[in-house]
């Protein structure tokens, strides 16, 4: 699971080098933050691309699948 500032450095980079391993990863997508809004949702439609090796959500889709 990845969370973390710079969703267009720091985020993407990692999250794909799990990609590129071939493990699944869960990025929660407002748990992160970009230079700037548009940077932050360019990363997260590159990263979805990935699917289903990278998956995003946010914290309250997380809280969902994981229950109380």
């Amino acid at each position: 699971m990845l969370a973390g500032v710079r969703t267009d450095c720091h985020v993407q980079s990692a999250a794909l080098a799990v990609a590129d391993a071939g493990t699944e990863e869960l990025v929660v997508a407002d748990a992160c933050t970009g230079v700037d809004d548009d940077s932050h949702l360019r990363a997260l439609r590159t990263m979805e691309s990935y699917r289903p090796l990278i998956r995003i959500t946010t914290y309250a889709g997380l809280r969902a699948e994981t229950g109380p």
